[in-house]
């Protein structure tokens, strides 16, 4: 597997780039990235091209038998650009010019930008065509980060308008579908329409309020559509000359760009893996299912491009990572389908925005802690790397991400305290401390592998996913439905069927009314996974042939029914009409689980312990985490052997603090 990190030798004197090759080499790297901010250097004036300084690094490098990434450098057009096309720039939605100073600073859709990309991306690559170092290219840098999704210029005004007329054909059928009727907001051509900019119903709670939530929606689409075409556009300039393997380092797993459509140009995926952060951190679960996310997008394994190694931050430092956290983090990764490691970054940077944001070396480039801990997890990883490569999570049970119902959620919240994303990382979470593997998968992905299937808040719904999770259903798979459902047509329009709409047939239940539990109300909950609390949101139910499973005990709805369960055909269909409590939703994910036939990997959970089961050839392993800061010990069934130590193990296994074994 590769192993290495992110490298800036351009912010370096020359006279250090052998003693950095010589160091990674000793801490066994074998890969590193390069360029993707070097744009002015590689072109410091229109049509004139300087390669000789990357050419040089990437020797250093090679002499030390370590291999290049080369990302294009488009995420950081340089000034000169700029200056000569000022029409790049993107647009907010109050009209003003996001300009130079930081980076991300064009527009999808500028068709100015579009032949600076493709005459920047054809050289680099023509120059290295033949370069037997480069192994792979990196698509610009974590498309649509820092609030670039959304452009509101004359350039994506005229891209939006063609992509509508594309979708709907005809000026009546997109009023038909967005439902423009509404507040007169009928168009009557193609050159009225708009963009859901700055209006006078916007109070500045978020971008698009009280515009058309259908418009609202399909502007999202159209965004993320038009950053998947900037991909593509780069990715046909490389394969004139090149066939090396293209991919591209995916932001954060809240970012609002479809993940699954960037992902299909591309011939793996990587991301970005930041644990503690300036801004916050999240639990191991919510990284867990990052990288859950990540190897879903293609049903592949994964690289990280760039994984925590320092305490990071613009203005401020999230925490320094603890002894043996940065192993963990990289055996985390490699359990969820990670083949290559690259630490962002090899040395920390002594100017510029992200001073603070520290790497394996600190300024003064000496190697400390954070070096011998990398040093010897690349170790691991090469005594490890013919059971990584091709391996595969074991796991009969899936995760059903939308990015479609995102945006419709973020638009209409339902309720303030309401969040999608949250709302699947609780669900994830309840799975996962029970020691069950989730995977998480876009809707059009094969249910049929899985013995259960969740479904969270799977507001927007077609006539074919109706029918796809019927038949699901039908043959004896089990599906997991919530609160706010099955409401809305695909477009963003409210269906007029008896809720939970179109899942009201296979669910065996309606929506009598519902409670939206907002100025801090709590409902209490009691049933097969004993006592629990809701402070969001309740469904009434009313059976029409499904068994209730749990009751509310307070309010006028009490003893109504909560959460049930529907035979269909060989299947079964469990509603969930409420949110609960983590430690509610934890019971009760077992109690479902274990009626659907899933088994957890380890029967007894140990909180703040992860454990992933893999396979490679037919041989099963098991990765075993212990994201605690104290010692904890797992019960085993059975007698196994630690892969990173020989040593066999038989009843318990102790790990320290942070501590990671490979069970065989």
């Amino acid at each position: 597997m590769y192993f290495g990190a992110d490298y800036y030798p351009e912010h370096w004197p020359r006279e250090r780039w052998e003693l950095d090759a010589k160091l990674m080499k000793q801490a066994n790297f074998t890969v590193v990235r390069l360029a993707e901010f070097s744009w002015i250097k590689l072109e410091p004036e229109k049509g004139k091209y300087d390669f000789s300084w990357l050419d040089e690094a990437v020797n250093v490098l090679a002499n030390e038998g370590i291999k290049v990434v080369l990302g294009t450098p488009t995420a950081a057009p340089p000034k000169w650009i700029m200056d000569e096309n000022p029409g790049i720039y993107m647009k907010d939605a109050y009209g003003r010019v996001k300009g130079f100073g930081s980076r991300r600073h064009y527009c999808y859709n500028s068709p100015e930008y579009h032949d600076h990309t493709k005459r920047i991306v054809a050289e680099m690559a023509g120059h290295y065509q033949n370069n037997a170092n480069v192994v792979s290219w990196q698509i610009d840098n974590e498309l649509g980060n820092m609030g670039t999704m959304h452009c509101y210029c004359d350039n994506c005004l005229d891209a939006f308008k063609k992509w509508l007329k594309r979708k709907y054909g005809t000026i009546d059928d997109l009023n038909k579908e967005w439902g423009t009727v509404f507040w007169g907001q009928t168009y009557r051509n193609w050159d009225e329409l708009i963009l859901p900019a700055y209006t006078a119903g916007s109070t500045g709670e978020s971008e698009g309020y009280s515009h058309n939530p259908s418009m609202w929606l399909d502007f999202c689409r159209f965004s993320s559509y038009s950053i998947a075409a900037y991909q593509r556009l780069q990715i046909d300039e490389i394969r004139k000359f090149s066939d090396k393997p293209i991919t591209h380092n995916f932001d954060s797993p809240y970012s609002p760009v479809d993940f699954y459509e960037l992902g299909k140009d591309l011939d793996f995926i990587s991301f970005d893996n930041y644990v503690n952060l300036q801004w916050g951190k999240g639990t191991y679960q919510f990284h867990s299912m990052a990288h859950d996310l990540i190897r879903g997008i293609k049903d592949k394994n994964f690289w990280v491009m760039e994984q925590q190694s320092g305490p990071c931050g613009w203005t401020a430092m999230g925490d320094t990572p603890q002894p043996g956290q940065l192993r963990l983090w990289t055996y985390q990764a490699v359990a969820h389908g990670a083949e290559a490691i690259v630490y962002f970054r090899w040395r920390a940077c002594t100017f510029g925005t992200e001073q603070y944001w520290y790497g394996i070396l600190d300024h003064d480039g000496i190697p400390r802690r954070r070096y011998r801990e990398i040093q010897q997890t690349g170790k691991e990883m090469k005594e490890l790397s013919d059971l990584i490569i091709d391996s595969r999570v074991l796991s009969n049970v899936a995760m059903v991400k939308s990015y479609d119902n995102l945006w419709s959620h973020n638009f209409h919240k339902h309720n303030n305290e309401f969040n999608y994303l949250q709302l699947l990382i609780n669900y994830y979470s309840a799975l996962t401390t029970n020691n069950i593997s989730c995977d998480v998968v876009p809707p059009d992905r094969d249910f049929n592998k899985y013995k259960i299937v969740f479904m969270p808040a799977f507001n927007l719904m077609t006539d074919a996913l109706k029918l796809k999770v019927e038949e699901y259903v039908q043959q004896g798979g089990t599906l997991v439905i919530t609160y706010r459902s099955g409401t809305r047509h695909w477009n963003n329009f409210m269906t007029t069927e008896t809720l939970p709409g179109y899942f009201r047939n296979v669910s065996g239940v309606e929506v009598e009314e519902f409670d939206s539990l907002n100025g801090g109300r709590t409902v209490s909950i009691e049933g097969i996974m004993g006592c629990g609390a809701a402070s969001v949101w309740c469904d009434v139910l009313s059976l029409k042939g499904a068994e209730a499973l749990a009751y509310y005990k307070d309010n006028y709805y009490r003893n109504m029914p909560a959460i049930t369960v529907n035979k269909y055909g060989n299947g079964k269909v469990y509603y969930i009409g409420c949110d609960l409590d983590l430690e509610c939703l934890t019971r009760l994910m077992s109690t479902i689980c274990e009626a659907s036939g899933v088994k957890p990997v380890m029967s007894k959970p140990v909180p703040g312990v992860e454990i992933v089961k893999k396979e490679k050839s037919g041989k099963q392993y098991t990765i075993v985490l212990n994201y605690n800061d104290t010692q904890a010990s797992v019960d085993l069934e059975g007698v196994y052997s630690n892969l990173l130590t020989g040593e066999t193990i038989k009843g318990s296994l102790l790990l320290p603090a942070f501590g990671t074994a490979v069970l065989g």
